[in-house]
């Protein structure tokens, strides 16, 4: 297998840990609330104390990366990742579920990471936001079958099948990284940098407009699908009365759209550049949130009506993030474990709060959800017109 192919399905698994992690166990969501018999905000919590722990985690993976490489930070991640996906499974209670998915995050936050530092590690601008985009045609297969797949298997066993599952995903990615993916920074480009020099390249990335702005676009997306995330089993399920295998069917729907986006990108980004392309794809997102908001307080189109516009939004987030990335990590060569790092943080540090928010603002409708997408597109187009396009040059 060619060493370019190899790398882009190693890394594509790699980044859709996070993906796999809560797309699965989507539709179980419900039934880990009657199990534990917790309201539907105490099982959304395992979705945000996972995104919390990847937000605090990546801040500390990504320096030592920086440090000591790439290989052995992620098997030790891999390693931790299949044994707290074991805990999980035999959890007793929804407080040690919480506990066990806090530490999960720390393997899944490995795998994220690093594996966008090694991208950054071989390429950079157009090119990297290229690799990325085709990267994503792996990471993208993760939102269509995991939600099906997790609602098979709690239609064979219960919810704690998925973690199984996910336990053995891991066991053989690891097989995949030491057997497959080579170390891509050499001792002589390792930062040599202790917690003080971390902190210290911390600020100047939050300093800089240059990665701040186009992260913060990103991360405006992110809000969005966080939001879709966290409440669409409920919306969809309890409001809209989908099974949970008809919910998987339906959220795999959305997935298409993302990787077709992807692909997009992938075609027109060298002749467009990230910047362009990724104002392109917030216009398109911001279509979708209005259409979604103006359905559901009309009350038009039903389900179609709350797909349709979601199918949208969803498609745009195979785009824009990538080309955020590319421009945000485009100055930092000499740390991009710290740069994804910080990227990827703010990113789940966001999941986390709008995980928050939703349990807060749950009343049995669409309208949360709803209003969280658009104020998140909003947001996501003030940013890049005010900050981003003033940050990067249009190539």
């Amino acid at each position: 297998m060619p060493m370019r192919v190899r790398l882009i399905l190693i890394l594509g698994v790699l980044t859709a840990f996070g993906s796999l992690s809560h797309d699965m166990y989507l539709p179980a969501l419900p039934a880990i609330a009657r199990e534990f018999s917790v309201s539907a905000a105490a099982a959304q919590a395992t979705l945000s104390v996972f995104m919390l722990g990847l937000a605090v985690n990546q801040l500390i993976v990504g320096p030592l990366a920086d440090r000591v490489g790439r290989s052995r930070p992620l098997l030790a991640g891999l390693t931790i990742y299949c044994l707290t996906s074991i805990a999980c499974a035999l959890a007793p209670s929804i407080e040690s579920l919480w506990a066990a998915r806090l530490v999960q995050s720390v393997g899944a936050c490995a795998a994220i990471v690093i594996a966008r530092a090694v991208v950054r590690d071989l390429y950079r601008g157009a090119d990297a936001a290229h690799f990325l985009s085709m990267m994503m045609l792996v990471f993208g297969v993760a939102p269509i079958l995991g939600p099906p797949l997790g609602a098979f298997i709690l239609d064979q066993s219960s919810w704690r099948g998925i973690f199984w599952f996910l336990a053995a995903v891991s066991a053989l990615a690891f097989m995949a990284v030491a057997f497959g993916l080579p170390e891509t920074l050499p001792s002589e480009r390792r930062s040599q940098h202790g917690i003080a020099g971390s902190l210290r390249a911390y600020l100047t990335l939050l300093g800089d407009r240059r990665f701040f702005a186009p992260t913060l676009a990103a991360d405006a997306v992110f809000a969005g699908l966080f939001a879709f995330i966290m409440a669409g089993p409920f919306v969809l399920v309890e409001l809209y009365g989908l099974t949970p295998q008809q919910f998987g069917f339906a959220f795999s729907a959305n997935a298409v759209g993302f990787i077709l986006a992807t692909q997009v990108n992938a075609r027109f980004v060298r002749r467009y550049g990230p910047a362009r392309m990724l104002t392109a794809s917030l216009v398109v997102y911001f279509v979708g949130a209005a259409l979604l908001m103006t359905n559901v307080l009309a009350g038009f189109g039903g389900l179609t009506g709350i797909l349709i516009p979601i199918f949208i939004c969803f498609s745009t987030v195979g785009a824009a993030p990538n080309n955020a990335l590319a421009l945000a990590t485009e100055h930092y060569p000499h740390a991009a474990g710290s740069a994804t790092a910080l990227f990827g943080s703010i990113q789940f540090g966001v999941g986390a709060g709008i995980g928050a928010i939703v349990g807060l603002l749950h009343d049995g409708t669409a309208f949360p959800m709803a209003a969280i997408i658009l104020t998140a597109a909003i947001a996501a187009l003030i940013i890049n017109f005010v900050l981003t396009a003033r940050a990067q040059p249009a190539v």
